[in-house]
């Protein structure tokens, strides 16, 4: 399969993605572009340093493949670790916010109740009302919560 190919597949998954989809690709593209800045800042910088000091352009090369193939293994993982989302469903029984952005929400799941830490998408969740039926996919890890349907 061509780089061709795999663009065009790429791209027809992206427009047939769902709306919960769409949102849990967006927080953890922005979580992993978050995570890439500093290897790519620290490139430029051995770049431009090693222009100012007249260090050998292969040395700085070789610095720059070193960065760069670790930046992708180290990203690679990170991204694995934003996957594992597990289901909830229940009822909302509430939600706090506790600073800018991140929340507290209570779901009653069958008879127990269950706690989530929300740092990403649970803005989501503010304009729904208490006791109605929710379902979240929620990532632990990472604090992820996805609003997949409510009724």
């Amino acid at each position: 399969m061509g780089l061709k190919d795999k663009f065009a597949q790429s791209f027809a998954r992206s427009k047939t993605m769902s709306g919960p989809e769409k949102k849990a690709n967006e927080i953890m593209g922005k979580l992993l572009l978050k995570k890439a800045i500093l290897p790519i800042v620290l490139m430029f910088v051995i770049i431009i340093a090693g222009a100012m000091l007249k260090i050998n352009s292969w040395v700085t090369l070789g610095i720059n493949l070193v960065i760069a193939v670790g930046a992708f293994f180290y990203i690679r993982n990170s991204s694995k670790k934003y996957q594992n989302f597990k289901p909830y469903v229940g009822n909302l029984i509430s939600l706090e916010k506790k600073g800018k952005k991140e929340y507290v929400a209570i779901i009653k799941q069958g008879k127990l109740p269950v706690k989530l830490q929300i740092a990403y998408g649970g803005e989501d969740l503010e304009h729904i009302k208490k006791n109605q039926m929710v379902q979240i996919s929620y990532n632990p890890d990472a604090k992820i919560a996805i609003l997949v349907n409510r009724q």
